[in-house]
């Protein structure tokens, strides 16, 4: 995730904030399922979670969107929050174009900053999912007196959770999980089409970078076990183990100017901008007249849409970036 403020550096690191690029509406998955429909499960439903086991004892009408980017494969799922929480952008309704239609024409309310008790109390939900929101168990323990809370998957830390785990965890709270097994199928017959159509990224080395936010010369680089590297890995590349070792528990490595050589490790590299960040390109960056990467072509520039989109990694997000991104990274691989 992209950060804004290092105290909650594993939340921010997942989106680029800042951006009001529309991205383009075709690549969004038909959602599959009427928005109208009835869940196809019944209720109660028990949700196991990693803070514990919900039970949701109807099916839901007035979902509150916590984390920050659980809104995406809720609409995908046919139901429109009556909240969700801002993380990027200021989109109306804090939704991207990808999924601005599925609000069916309603205006959530948008929670942003630190969400307090007495906001989410006001908008007397009846289920709470804060898959993406990275709660402490205070305040799991506080926001589930309010409602029933969902976080991320059993056995998954903050912010690290798949979206096909995401999606299909939202699924059974809303009782919706055939429709969600259908998404996800769908979405990942998909990425096997696209790895097949592009077979010179079979195993080729890849990651994701970018100036960090905080500033003092440093540098994110994502790991395999976050969703950008996850999408990667994907299409058949492989991140170096070098980034994994150095992230340690964290899903993304920090390394310093000194390190930037580190780069060369790949044979594609992927370069996001965080926004508000100075000297945000690689090419701006000491280091760079000396990277390999750099002379030989192999850096891929990403637009701010396809970076919010690639942070974002759900369900609806992903589809525009499968149109465009694997041919730019097999021209640079090349073979």
């Amino acid at each position: 995730m992209l950060e804004r403020r290092r105290a909650r550096g594993p939340v921010l690191l997942a989106l680029v904030a800042g951006l009001s690029l529309v991205l383009a509406a075709c690549g969004v998955p038909d959602p599959g399922t009427d928005p109208g429909a009835a869940p196809s499960a019944g209720f109660p439903v028990s949700v196991e979670h990693a803070l514990g086991t919900t039970e949701i004892p109807a099916a839901p009408e007035r979902v509150v969107s916590l984390g920050y980017t659980d809104q995406d494969a809720i609409l995908a799922l046919g139901v429109v929050p009556v909240a969700i929480r801002e993380f990027t952008g200021g989109q109306p309704s804090a939704t991207w174009p990808w999924a601005s239609d599925l609000l069916q024409g309603q205006q959530p309310e948008v929670l942003d900053g630190e969400v307090g008790l007495e906001a989410v109390a006001a908008l007397a939900p009846d289920l709470i999912v804060a898959v993406s929101a990275g709660l402490t168990r205070e305040q799991y323990d506080s926001f589930s007196r309010i409602a029933p809370v969902i976080t991320q998957p059993v056995g998954d830390q903050p912010f690290q959770s798949g979206w096909q785990d995401t999606t299909r965890l939202i699924g059974q709270a809303l009782g919706r999980s055939t429709e969600a097994d259908g998404l996800v199928t769908d979405l990942e017959a998909r990425f096997n089409a696209v790895a097949a159509e592009y077979p010179q990224l079979a195993g080729k080395r890849a990651a994701v970078a970018a100036v960090s936010s905080v500033g003092g010369g440093q540098f994110f680089v994502w790991t395999s076990q976050d969703n950008r590297g996850r999408f990667l890995t994907s299409l058949g590349l492989t991140v170096p183990a070098t980034f994994d070792g150095l992230a340690g528990e964290n899903f993304y490595a920090d390394i310093s100017g000194e390190q930037l050589g580190l780069l060369d490790e790949t044979d594609v590299l992927v370069w996001l901008q965080i926004p508000g960040t100075e000297n945000a390109t690689l090419q701006e960056q000491a280091g760079y007249p000396t990277l390999r990467i750099g002379q030989e072509g192999r850096v891929y520039d990403m637009t701010a849409e396809q970076a919010v989109a690639l942070s974002f990694s759900s369900v609806l997000s992903l589809p525009s970036l499968l149109d465009t991104v694997p041919g730019e990274l097999a021209a640079r691989v090349g073979g």
